[in-house]
């Protein structure tokens, strides 16, 4: 499961933050839609710590439902791709 967590951790810090520079918003301004503390963001964002089950809903709530149904097909091959590797968690 450690292994799923890792991939969780940083698909989401990877999409979060990559949709916060296509929106061209600052760190502040995501922490806040997120209800996170900026530093709290920021930390978050540079790898500290992963973002909760909360933030991952509130991400999601921002997007398009193509960009949801995207970052959940981009989980599933991430997923396929670790296990076809010999890797189970």
């Amino acid at each position: 499961m450690r292994r799923y967590n890792l991939l969780v951790r940083d698909l989401l810090r990877d999409s979060i933050q990559g949709y916060r520079k296509s929106q061209s918003y600052t760190q502040e301004a995501m922490a806040e839609k997120l209800r996170l503390s900026p530093r709290s963001y920021a930390d978050q964002e540079h790898g500290e710590y992963g973002f909760s089950a909360t933030s991952l809903l509130f991400f999601m709530s921002l997007l398009p439902e193509r960009e949801k149904l995207e970052l959940i097909r981009e989980f599933e091959r991430l997923v396929e791709e670790e296990e076809g590797n010999g890797h189970v968690a």
